[in-house]
């Protein structure tokens, strides 16, 4: 599939999603998941789009540090069983992304071709 036959199919695909939850929502006056699985299917399509195929590696520097303070946020207001485990390990998968994600290696390039 092409890249703008995939990307129009996951616009379609995300209103489909939130014009559902908007119609569910009218008739029986309760928010419907399926606004907000519209919504992020927009938001993922578009964050994809336009950040992610140019530039993989600052995506994932942006995902590890998003996964990086959710573990801090899990280690300090965690309400689970085991917040602070669970804090822990998330908070060390966010750090082994961030020193995988090649950023450094794209700056250092990047400061050198300019």
């Amino acid at each position: 599939m092409k890249k703008g036959k995939k990307m129009y199919y996951l616009i379609l695909l995300g209103l489909v999603f939130l014009l559902g939850g908007i119609v569910i929502n009218i008739e029986t006056g309760e928010t419907s998941p399926y606004i907000y699985f519209g919504i992020g299917t927009l938001v993922a399509t578009a964050i994809y789009y336009g950040i992610v195929e140019k530039r993989p590696q600052i995506a994932a520097f942006i995902i590890g540090l998003i996964v990086m303070h959710s573990g801090i946020l899990l280690i300090i207001k965690g309400e689970l069983t085991y917040p602070i485990e669970f804090g822990m390990v998330t908070f060390i998968s966010g750090i082994l992304v961030l020193l995988n994600s090649g950023f450094s290696e794209y700056m250092r390039d990047r400061k050198k071709n300019s």
